[in-house]
């Protein structure tokens, strides 16, 4: 299993405990982490799955594709560890693992 942890912007945290495989945004969503909104179901074309890797974490989550990037920089509220969560395995490799979810969501759609 897989421990993760999503903090809010108030500082409210909410971890899961998933098995591994499938997409964190897939994980976070079956959770009903709030503020996951995953309005494109994981196309990867919303942008709402939108998270920040701690920076301690950032690596592990594995590298963002040149695509992945082009969505992130068209977010708003991205940051340098900014990653949308439907292109983040899940795996042991973030098992302890700890995001922020933004203030809000931006779809891209």
């Amino acid at each position: 299993m897989v421990s993760i942890t999503f903090t809010d912007q108030l500082g409210d945290s909410t971890e899961i405990v998933h098995q591994p495989g499938g997409s964190l945004m897939e994980a976070a969503v079956e959770h009903e982490v709030p503020g996951i909104e995953a309005q494109c179901y994981g196309a990867g074309v919303c942008g709402t799955c939108h998270v920040y890797a701690e920076p301690d974490w950032f690596e592990a989550t594995g590298s963002k594709s040149d695509w992945e990037q082009a969505m992130l920089d068209a977010l708003p509220l991205s940051r340098p560890h900014s990653r949308l969560s439907c292109q983040i395995v899940l795996s042991d490799r973030i098992d302890g693992a700890r995001f922020i979810i933004p203030e809000r969501q931006e779809s891209l759609e």
